[in-house]
């Protein structure tokens, strides 16, 4: 049985709170939507699911803390049905948006902001390019 806190970076006594957030940190690393093709990255991503669903119930937490390095477990770790929709990388985002207490890193920057910025990238280069016509021209 694998030690789900070392999975999540954590130590045994961690708070919800902070698996929660190690958790949503480390989904959003290792998501296979990000990391498109990685199969070790999609591995790494069902490990950290599997740790997340047992320490963040805390019957299953109780249970796993009980049992965790007493009876070596043979158990093969079965995702939960609505698993797509639960772990979807748009659900994901939403979720890390909405933490409130998670501040930082990409999601600080809303994607109407990515949006705005990107289209004045554009405008930029479109700037230059004209002025390199120009040049172009008189020259």
């Amino acid at each position: 049985m694998p030690n789900y806190y070392e999975v999540l970076g954590l130590k045994p006594g961690a708070s919800p709170d902070e698996i929660k957030k190690s958790f949503r940190s480390l989904a959003m690393k290792y998501h296979p939507d990000k990391n498109k093709g990685s199969e070790e990255s999609k591995q790494k991503f069902m490990k950290i699911v599997e740790a997340y669903e047992v320490l963040s119930n805390a019957q299953s937490r109780k249970k796993y803390d009980e049992n965790a390095f007493s009876v070596p477990s043979h158990a093969e770790w079965m995702p939960s049905a609505d698993f797509a929709k639960v772990y979807s990388y748009e659900e994901l985002k939403r979720q890390y948006r909405q933490g409130g207490s998670v501040r930082g890193g990409m999601w600080d920057i809303s994607d109407k902001a990515s949006m705005g910025m990107w289209k004045a990238t554009m405008i930029l280069f479109a700037g230059l390019a004209a002025i390199v016509i120009y040049i172009l021209i008189l020259s």
